[in-house]
């Protein structure tokens, strides 16, 4: 079974697990929502499925509401938005 994490990026602590969807588009509704709040950074969403090692798979980032590029360069180079 597949299942969606929503993680938050916040300037003093990074992507922990906020909540899990059993459906993508919840998950991303809710990323994107999360994204916008005062405070955090990006909202990202993880694919996984339960009993799979290494079945992780990330499906979406946003910030800011706004579904940001994958491919994008970051600043720093760094995988996820961060205040330093």
């Amino acid at each position: 079974m597949d299942l969606y994490a929503v993680h938050a990026s916040k300037p003093d602590a990074t992507g922990a697990v906020e909540v899990i969807y059993e459906h993508e588009q919840d998950a991303r509704a809710f990323a994107v929502a999360r994204s916008a709040d005062h405070g955090v950074l990006a909202a990202s969403v993880t694919r996984f499925t339960i009993g799979r090692l290494g079945s992780r798979h990330p499906v979406a980032c946003y910030a800011q509401g706004k579904l940001q590029d994958p491919r994008a360069p970051r600043p720093g180079g760094r995988y996820y938005p961060s205040a330093v």
